[in-house]
């Protein structure tokens, strides 16, 4: 994406206005040719609904797309980011980015 994406665990997802893109790191739990279920850096588990072009192979992946509802987005692109991340971390980067948007920006009106 050319843009800033607001970073989100399943818990921000919740609180995430529909069409919003965001962008969630998780393990994949399961995967079929259409959808992925994730757990996110929090332990929630989200559902993502797949491009008929997305290649997801790693345990662990960062998706970018747009919010369905308070568990489910539309994959727009993603990366497989290896075998092996420290969630503790990536939800730690996930709250960071929530209290401080100006060092993290999100793309969205106001907060950039």
């Amino acid at each position: 994406m050319d843009r800033p994406t607001t970073r989100v665990n399943g818990s921000v997802l919740a609180n995430c206005s529909q069409g919003q893109v965001v962008r969630l790191i998780g393990k994949v739990v399961s995967l079929d040719t259409d959808q992925a279920i994730l757990e996110a850096s929090d332990g929630v588990q989200v559902t993502v609904k797949l491009t008929q072009d997305s290649v997801l192979s790693d345990t662990f992946v960062e998706v970018i797309g747009k919010v369905v509802d308070t568990t489910v987005i539309s994959e727009l692109t993603s990366q497989n980011m290896g075998e092996n991340i420290d969630m503790a971390l990536a939800d730690k980067v996930v709250d960071l980015a929530q209290r401080y948007p100006a060092v993290f920006p999100s793309g969205q009106a106001g907060s950039d």
